[in-house]
């Protein structure tokens, strides 16, 4: 569901850190399902598999 506050954000750009679990992982998506370009850090990229998952399933402008 798209937030009408944030659905004139499409030109704006997000960096997330720790986003493999937790806060940083629910930023990252949560921005991305609403129109941020988003870039999503992390220290253990092995942690990336389920994040890429989503953004593959749902074509998330979110990259890792």
């Amino acid at each position: 569901m798209e937030n009408k506050n944030m659905s004139s954000n499409r030109d704006k750009i997000a960096i997330v850190t720790g986003s493999s679990t937790g806060i940083g992982y629910e930023i990252a998506l949560y921005l991305s399902r609403n129109g941020f370009r988003t870039y999503a850090s992390m220290r253990n990229l092995r942690k990336a598999n389920e994040i890429n998952k989503i953004v593959k399933s749902e074509n998330l402008p979110l990259n890792v």
